[in-house]
């Protein structure tokens, strides 16, 4: 019998190869590759795969090359313990799950799979992929070096659970936890290479359309990313076409993360530092009344970027989330003094107040006032110059108001006397330019009710020219 002994004490009892004292599961790369040379690596999946067959499916202490499981059916948990394979790619296959202990895989793919399952522990894995698998209990790589993972078009199949004593309970999470020497994260992320694989081992994923990545907590907490400076301006973390609450706790980005075409739950960013930049692009962030009280307040600490934060096209449930991750990204680019991009987040983040003003829980006569200071404040501030951040409005405004409309008022009215009997359009005009800018010559003067057209526009003027003033310095002198 082979000499490999299990961890329990039992030795193998599968029969050894000539010339060996080991088994072709259990005999290492290179002794098995002096005995038979190439043909090793047949020998060995052929062996693995009759195992299978037959209904083993705890595997320690093996030595595989490239494995190509397909159509596997089985109740049981297929287990890798303490062993070493080069490529093990699993297809089109319902079984219990997938457990890889202490293990060492250069490359492991998941494609088109259903299972109860799966987890990576305290094992060194260059490429990890999950495509396509629907999971009824959980997914976890815990504990690993892995260098690539990708998890695209997988959803959880289970049924929904309450949480008990506000506890998230395991079902429905995928949990990427203690991973070390990471170079890229993807959820639905585009990976070329990894398409070219598939097509080398005869698997065509074009075939198969993309779906979102459905679960109910995706957590990536206590991971390390390879600090080498090739890294650092690339996308260390992609989340992409995924529905589902999103937790990020302990982590040190040593490049840019990317959230686009998402639906986020509530998402949570615990200590969370990012190298470069924080882009959150297409997405729609859905929160409750107790996130907003609890996560919300402490969001601006928790976070904290080193680049910049981009923001296009998003929507909130909340305009208080809205409001902080608007202020966050204004404060990212004050920072690195493009003030230009920070006034567009400005103006978002203002606007964004004053929603939140208008959701406000209030009630009679102070209800009706917070609507009269916000209709105030639209007109006022938003309208006229958006805030302080559109220099070019207000004299647009002003062009149109005193050249059109109150010429047109006060033609309409007749209700300016001068020094020719019969007044054109044109003096009309002239009018109301000398009483916006309040110049007052006294040739042509208001009668009746154009003293008050008269007054409305002066004060319209002056306020006018006070806007554009002050808009004007904060653009260009501070």
């Amino acid at each position: 019998m082979c000499e490999y002994v299990y961890e329990n004490g039992k030795k193998c009892r599968l029969k050894p190869l000539e010339g060996s004292k080991y088994c072709p599961l259990h005999v290492p790369y290179e002794e098995g590759e002096a005995l038979l040379g190439e043909r090793i690596r047949e020998v060995k999946e052929d062996t693995f795969l009759r195992r299978l067959k037959v209904g083993q499916s705890y595997f320690e202490g093996v030595y595989l090359y490239d494995v190509t499981i397909r159509d596997y059916r089985s109740e049981r948990v297929l287990v890798l313990k303490n062993s070493q394979v080069k490529s093990l790619i699993i297809e089109d296959s319902s079984f219990k799950g997938l457990i890889l202990l202490n293990s060492t895989v250069d490359r492991l793919i998941i494609f088109q799979a259903n299972v109860e399952f799966l987890l990576v522990k305290d094992s060194v894995v260059y490429g990890l992929n999950v495509l396509r698998v629907d999971f009824s209990s959980h997914i976890a790589v815990k504990n690993s070096s892995v260098k690539y993972l990708m998890v695209n078009s997988t959803q959880y199949t289970g049924s929904e659970e309450e949480e008990a004593y506000g506890e998230r309970s395991a079902r429905g999470v995928v949990e990427l936890s203690g991973l070390r020497d990471v170079r890229r994260i993807g959820i639905n992320a585009r990976y070329p290479l990894l398409r070219k694989i598939l097509e080398e081992h005869g698997l065509n994923i074009s075939d198969c359309g993309r779906r979102t990545v459905r679960v109910k907590s995706l957590v990536i907490k206590d991971v390390s990313f390879d600090t080498a400076p090739r890294f650092k301006r690339q996308v260390r973390l992609t989340v992409a076409g995924f529905h589902g609450n999103l937790v990020l706790e302990n982590l040190d980005v040593f490049g840019h993360v990317e959230i686009k075409w998402s639906h986020l739950y509530s998402p949570e960013f615990v200590h969370v530092l990012i190298h470069s930049n924080l882009i959150l692009r297409k997405s729609k962030i859905k929160v409750d009344p107790t996130w907003r009280m609890t996560v919300l307040p402490s969001l601006p600490v928790e976070l904290s970027l080193q680049g910049f934060m981009i923001i296009e096209d998003c929507q909130f449930n909340s305009p208080h989330a809205e409001e902080v991750f608007y202020r966050l990204a204004r404060t990212s680019w004050e920072r690195s003094g493009d003030f230009e991009r920070a006034d567009e987040y400005y103006y978002l983040e203002m606007v964004a107040r004053r929603k939140a003003r208008l959701k406000a829980r209030r009630r009679g006569l102070r209800k009706l006032f917070d609507r009269f200071e916000v209709a105030f404040e639209w007109l006022f501030a938003d309208l006229t110059c958006k805030y302080g951040t559109d220099w070019k409005r207000p004299i647009l405004i002003w062009l149109f108001i005193v050249n059109i409309l109150f010429p047109v008022l006060f033609f309409v009215t007749r209700s300016v006397q001068g020094l020719s009997s019969s007044l054109g359009f044109l003096d009309y005009e002239y009018f109301s330019i000398v009483t916006a800018t309040t110049l007052g010559y006294g040739d042509y003067h208001p009668v009746g009710v154009g003293r008050a057209i008269a007054s409305l526009e002066a004060l319209f003027g002056m306020f006018m020219w006070a806007v554009f003033l002050t808009v004007f310095a904060r653009k260009y002198m501070r």
